[in-house]
């Protein structure tokens, strides 16, 4: 009965343990579950931007995308994983295309920055990646039915 009880906890610890990483609940430094929930911030808090360029480098999920400006090497975040793209009709960027990234500058509990994407035009489509009103990332919940495009040529 005693070795039953024991079992008990430890599969709850456990399933707690794996529903608080999955949640972000432990995320810091923008080091979040990668499903875009990161630390606690509301990105509409930020400053607004908005970048264009050529993509220099795309990074593995939460590494952000690099854009090269013609005076700077910019790194945006938030863009979304490979199925949210995939979802939609915009071809997720890649290294020498022409974009342009609406998003915010949000600082950060422990005083860092990051540039986090709202939306994004590549080849002359755009592709929303988060709520207008609350900032929410399109991917959470049904990664990719949320996914939002236009065609812009």
């Amino acid at each position: 009965m005693k070795a039953g009880r024991n079992l008990a906890v430890i599969c709850l610890t456990i399933l707690l343990s794996v529903v608080s990483l999955g949640s972000g609940a432990i995320a810091g430094n923008g080091n979040g579950a990668m499903d875009g929930t990161g630390p606690v911030v509301s990105i509409y808090d930020g400053i607004p931007v908005t970048v264009s360029g050529v993509v220099a480098s795309v990074g593995i999920q939460g590494q952000g995308i690099a854009i090269d400006t013609g005076s700077e090497i910019v790194t945006v975040y938030g863009m979304g994983p490979v199925k949210f793209w995939d979802a939609s009709s915009v071809a997720r960027p890649e290294v020498g295309e022409a974009i342009t990234v609406t998003g915010y500058e949000v600082t950060f509990s422990d005083g860092s920055t990051k540039l986090i994407a709202t939306s994004v035009t590549v080849d002359g489509q755009s592709i929303e990646l988060r709520d207008s009103v609350d900032g929410t990332p399109l991917w959470r919940g049904s990664m990719g039915n949320g996914a939002q495009n236009k065609n812009n040529s």
